[in-house]
């Protein structure tokens, strides 16, 4: 049996801790669905600026060992050396987008370096070190331009443009370092193989370690007395999924791809893949009201799509008016939803994993029932 080693960029990370966790469950099994399998992981190799400090327990008498090793991703030489003797990559890193400001934070500069130009170190990385494969973590975001989704698969979903992405700056440069993976597919490496790669699209995750969606919303419904806030579109359903199950997924893309099977009617190289799980699609006040439950929030009161879009124009203008006169708001985030949160929220995005379960044979392990209880249970203990 082959033992290979396995990095994890920004396994330091909501999704990286998790796949980590998920490879080492992986490791305690000496069968798959075809038999007795040819591979094992025995190191998994975390390369991350943040210490791996997870926030779930490891499960016992995991095989693989955890390697943490300094490493930021826009640094080529850097990461071409860690990556010596890595046999496959899974990249997490990524900068999430800053639901309490209006340009997501793309207003630095950070979020393309790390989001695209690092990806760029990555692929070239990869290929210099030999890389047989490489598993990217992309996101929904790049194909949400305002049009209905109902359970659109990859190839019959509409080819975005540059200019009509909800996210807008963030999404186009996802979108770009999407393609440069993709791209890279079949390439040859320093070692005379071919890299491998495939592109995973989750839409917007909850689960242990998540600090930036469900806190957003647990914030935004704080500062209104309680109640969640009246956003998007009431029959704009939309989808989430828990990021153990996104863990999974990248887990089954490994195991596709390091078969030496990837061909015909379920070859996932070179594509992108929609990740779903089972959490049931709502409009977002309704995604959100589950977890939020414990901490005695109340439901929202949906108002239409048209009269909250006028309500934050107004109060846009309004903000921009005191501002040009001088007076500026001093508290680091504002109690109101941001205009590209209700765009997003206004768009019904409801896609089918069909590729995924066909080429990667995902299924995911938790169950609604169980992601929520392990959710809620997170969310209950790190902010009450």
């Amino acid at each position: 049996m082959e033992e290979v080693v396995v990095a994890v960029l920004g396994g330091s990370g909501f999704l990286g801790q998790y796949v980590v966790h998920q490879l080492l469950e992986d490791s305690l099994k000496e069968h798959n669905e075809n038999g007795k399998r040819s591979w094992r992981v025995k190191q998994i190799r975390v390369l991350d600026v943040t210490p791996y400090q997870p926030c779930i327990a490891p499960p016992s008498g995991a095989k693989a060992q955890v390697e943490y090793r300094e490493c930021d991703v826009r640094d080529g030489k850097k990461m071409t050396q860690e990556l010596t003797g890595v046999v496959a990559v899974i990249n997490c890193t990524a900068i999430a987008p800053n639901l309490a400001k209006e340009d997501l934070g793309c207003s630095n500069d950070y979020i393309r370096q790390v989001n695209f130009e690092g990806v760029r170190e990555m692929v070239e990385a990869c290929k210099a070190a030999g890389v047989r494969v490489l598993i990217h973590t992309s996101n929904i975001a790049v194909i949400m331009r305002g049009v209905k989704l109902m359970e659109h698969t990859e190839t019959h979903t509409p080819l975005p443009t540059n200019q009509d992405l909800v996210f807008g700056q963030y999404a186009r440069i996802r979108l770009a370092a999407e393609k440069l993976v993709l791209e890279a597919h079949d390439t040859t490496t320093s070692k005379g193989e071919k890299l491998q790669t495939v592109a995973l699209r989750p839409p917007i995750m909850y689960g242990e370690g998540d600090i930036a969606f469900i806190p957003e919303m647990l914030r935004l419904a704080r500062a209104t007395k309680n109640v969640i806030p009246s956003i998007g579109n009431p029959e704009a359903f939309m989808q989430a999924a828990y990021v153990g199950n996104v863990a999974e997924a990248h887990v089954c893309a490994l195991r596709k791809l390091l078969s030496g099977n990837d061909n015909h009617l379920e070859a996932c190289g070179g594509m992108p893949v929609y990740v779903t799980d089972n959490t049931p699609p709502h409009n977002l006040p309704g995604l959100v009201q589950p977890f939020l439950e414990s901490f005695g929030i109340q439901p929202s009161q949906m108002l239409p799509y048209w009269w909250v879009s006028l309500m934050m124009l107004l109060a846009g203008l309004w903000t921009a008016m005191w501002s040009l006169l001088g007076f500026t708001d001093n508290k680091e985030a504002s109690s109101h939803p941001i205009r590209a949160l209700h765009r997003y929220a206004g768009t019904v995005t409801v896609v089918s994993r069909m590729r995924a379960e066909l080429c990667l044979r995902y299924s995911p392990p938790y169950s609604w029932p169980q992601a929520l209880k392990r959710a809620t249970q997170y969310y209950t203990n790190k902010f009450v």
